[in-house]
């Protein structure tokens, strides 16, 4: 498995442990840049990061970087006997924008490829992704959801999240057809900040986040590396997607990243999705 650079907070306030703002544009130069010093090749973004898509290409002008994208969710309004203009306009915008490094292309929102829109917009897609030579995927929230729709649809690429708390991917065998990308291996932050400052965030996770903190204590690990190993023991992806507010958090995971071990640790599984799961995440923390 090998990391790969997430680039959301390059273009929108991210993270529950974030900076407020999106991360300044000389401080993204210097973070691509170290990425790719480091071994990194593979960079994440979408057309719903705020401006990043577009702004990618121009600051890794000399870096030769792979470029993976997400489509924007397909607006309720589109009807089917629109959706071939609709995206052969979004694909259009994004491999625009990323040129030659366009290297992939995923439909951020799993949903859109369910109902009566589903076949035709995954048809013209595949399509648009067959002819600018990229793999074509989703990104989804749960491995129940990817493989309902593997079963209509010959997915090449998926993004999914996995860490301590949600291990629902742990024990799924490399798949050959279709590569797998993690995401939210640190959920958003929560996982490697102080235990009492997480707890306040989510309240709901403080049971969890109490054995998180008691299992890498009895084990001498520092949460940063222990969260990297347990994405590392989910031996079905081939890349860890992460994402950093400066070069120091980059140089950071990086080192803790070689140095991880492949871990598994069953035991702190979690059920509840308002653990796991931003989006149920309290807003009014």
């Amino acid at each position: 498995m090998e990391l790969a650079l997430g680039t959301v907070q390059f273009g929108l306030p991210y993270g529950i442990a974030g900076r407020d703002a999106r991360v300044p544009e000389d401080e993204v130069r210097a973070i691509l840049r170290r990425a790719f010093e480091l071994g990194i090749r593979v960079l994440d973004t979408a057309a719903a990061y705020g401006d990043i898509e577009g702004r990618l290409c121009g600051l890794t002008t000399d870096l030769s970087f792979s470029i993976v994208t997400k489509l924007p969710a397909v607006p309720a309004e589109v009807e089917p006997s629109n959706i071939s203009s609709w995206a052969e306009k979004a694909v259009g915008t994004s491999a625009r924008r990323l040129g030659s490094a366009f290297a992939g292309l995923l439909f951020h929102r799993a949903e859109d490829l369910l109902g009566d829109r589903g076949g035709l917009l995954w048809n013209v897609c595949a399509e648009l992704a067959k002819g600018h030579g990229v793999p074509l995927g989703v990104s989804c929230y749960d491995p129940g959801m990817l493989d309902r729709l593997r079963s209509r649809y010959p997915i090449e690429l998926a993004q999914l999240p996995a860490n301590a708390f949600d291990q629902r991917l742990r024990g799924r065998p490399r798949d050959r057809v279709m590569q797998i990308h993690l995401r939210s291996v640190f959920l958003q932050g929560l996982l490697v900040m102080p235990a009492d400052a997480a707890s306040a965030r989510v309240p709901a996770a403080a049971a969890s986040l109490a054995a998180w903190h008691a299992w890498c204590a009895n084990r001498e690990l520092q949460p940063l590396t222990a969260a990297l190993g347990i994405a590392k023991g989910m031996t079905c992806a081939s890349h860890c997607v992460v994402g950093v507010d400066d070069v120091g958090q980059l140089e950071a995971i990086a080192s803790a990243w070689q140095d991880a071990p492949k871990l598994q640790a069953p035991e702190l599984a979690v059920a509840q999705a308002d653990v796991f799961d931003p989006r149920r995440w309290n807003a009014g923390r």
